[in-house]
C-alpha cells in the first residue's frame, strides 16, 4: 500500500512502497507551535493522566526543538481527516557517528494519535512518511525510543516485518531525587511513592561549589571549548551525535530553557552539564530536570562531583523535584552514585531505523544521544 507525503519546504515527496503502509495522506503540520502544544497536551493527558507520568511540552520547548534549520526539511509531520488534526510525528535533524562512519539523520519522537482516530493505521502511515522524508533528505538513520515501562504505554513493539528497524538495546535512566516529599505526591507508582516518603528525611541538599557556575551567555570560544571536551569524551562510542559548532550552539544557546553549568580551568571550559526543566504530569504536575549533555572526563573526580552537584543545586532552586539522565554508558557512574543518583531498571528500547541498509552498533560500548 502507498503513503504519500507532502512537505512545504522540500516539495512533494515521492510515493514510498513499504509493507503495511496505509493510504492516509501525510503532510507537514499546518499550524503554529502553540496549536501543536495544545494538541500534544490534550491527547497525552487523555491517554495517560493518572496512569503514567509524561512530559508536558511547552510552546517555548517546541520553538527550541523545531527552529528552522537551513537546508533541512520541516520534520513536523501530520495526518488530517476531514480538515481535523488527527495525528503527528515530529523529528529534529542530527548527524551521528560511530568509530568509523558518520550518518546523516534525525531524532524522531512525539508520536501522538488522537483517541478518536486510533487503530486506523495512522501511526504506520506517519512512520512510512518519515522514512520517505529522510530518504529524500539523504539521511541514513532515524533514532527514536519506545517506552515500555508502563502497561498503559501505547508504544510500538518489535516486529520482524521491518528489517531496517532495529530495537538495538534496552535503556533506562539515572534519577536523582531533589524534593522527596513533592516527589512522593507526584509519583503515580504507589510503591515508589511509598518509599519516597520513607527516604525523604535522608535526601541531602546539593550545594553550589567553587569554580562552577551557571552561565548566562557564551561566546564562540566557550562553545568551542564545550565541543572539544564533548568530542574527546565520545570519540570511541558505539553511536553518538556528531556535534559541530553550529549544532552545539543551538543545543546550548538556542532557547532560554537550555541551561549550562560549566567548570573552568585557566580560563577555559573543561567540563559542563547541560539541562532543561519541563513540567511532568504524574498525580500532580511538577518540574523535572532532564540532563541532555554531561561532559566530565577532563576533570578530577572531586571536581566532577562539584560540577554535577552545582548543576543539581540550580535545578532544585528552579523547583525541580527530580533530575533524570539517560543511561547510555557515556557518564561517570561513580560520580553519579556519589552525587545521589540511582540507576533505574531499563524501561525503554533504543530504536535505530535505517533508510538504506541496516548496520549493527557495538552492543557494549556507550552511546551518546539525546532523550526526546
Amino acid at each position: 500500500m502507498m503513503s504519500t507525503v507532502s512537505n512545504s519546504s522540500a516539495g512533494n515527496l515521492p510515493h514510498t512502497r513499504a509493507d503495511g503502509c496505509s493510504d492516509y495522506s501525510v503532510e507537514t503540520f499546518r499550524g503554529t507551535n502553540s496549536e501543536l502544544q495544545e494538541f500534544l497536551e490534550r491527547v497525552w493527558s487523555d491517554a495517560y493522566s493518572g496512569r503514567m507520568a509524561f512530559p508536558v511540552w511547552s510552546k517555548e520547548y517546541l520553538d527550541w526543538q523545531f527552529a528552522e534549520c537551513v537546508g533541512e526539511p520541516d520534520r513536523r509531520l501530520a495526518v488530517y481527516e476531514s480538515g481535523q488534526l488527527a495525528a503527528v510525528l515530529l523529528g529534529t535533524p542530527h548527524r551521528f557517528r560511530d568509530a568509523a562512519n558518520t550518518y546523516r539523520g534525525a531524532h524522531w519522537s512525539w508520536l501522538t494519535v488522537d483517541a478518536a482516530f486510533r487503530s486506523k493505521g495512522m501511526a504506520t502511515a506517519l512512520d512510512c512518511g518519515r522514512v520517505a522524508l529522510e530518504r529524500q533528505a539523504g539521511s541514513d538513520l532515524i533514532v527514536s525510543y519506545r517506552f515500555t515501562g508502563s502497561r498503559h504505554s501505547l508504544a510500538e513493539k518489535p516486529s520482524s516485518r521491518f528489517p531496517l528497524k532495529q530495537f538495538a538495546r534496552r535503556v533506562g535512566f539515572w534519577v536523582r531525587p531533589l524534593d522527596m516529599r513533592r516527589l512522593q505526591k507526584w509519583n503515580v507508582n504507589s510503591s515508589e511513592a511509598f518509599f519516597s516518603g520513607l527516604l525523604a528525611p535522608f535526601v541531602r541538599e546539593c550545594k553550589s561549589g567553587n569554580g562552577c557556575r551557571l552561565v548566562e551567555s557564551m561566546d564562540q570560544r566557550d562553545v568551542n571549548d564545550c565541543l572539544h571536551v564533548l568530542q574527546a569524551q565520545t570519540r570511541n562510542h558505539a553511536l553518538s551525535i556528531d556535534w559541530n559548532a553550529q549544532s552545539l550552539r543551538h543545543q546550548l544557546l538556542g532557547n532560554a530553557l537550555s541551561q549550562t553549568v560549566v567548570a573552568e580551568h585557566d580560563g577555559r571550559i573543561k567540563g559542563f552539564v547541560n539541562f532543561h526543566v519541563l513540567p511532568f504530569q504524574g498525580r500532580t504536575r511538577e518540574p523535572i530536570a532532564i540532563i541532555d549533555l554531561m561532559s566530565l572526563n577532563q576533570l578530577s573526580s572531586g571536581y566532577q562531583k562539584t560540577l554535577l552537584e552545582t548543576a543539581l543545586a540550580n535545578m532544585r532552586q528552579q523547583g525541580a523535584i527530580l533530575a533524570m539522565k539517560l543511561r547510555g554508558g557515556d557518564e561517570s557512574r561513580l560520580t553519579l552514585l556519589r552525587s545521589g543518583f540511582i540507576p533505574r531498571q531499563p524501561d525503554s528500547s533504543l530504536v535505530l531505523q535505517w533508510t538504506k541498509s541496516a548496520r549493527q552498533i557495538h552492543k557494549r560500548k556507550p552511546v551518546h544521544l539525546l532523550w526526546r
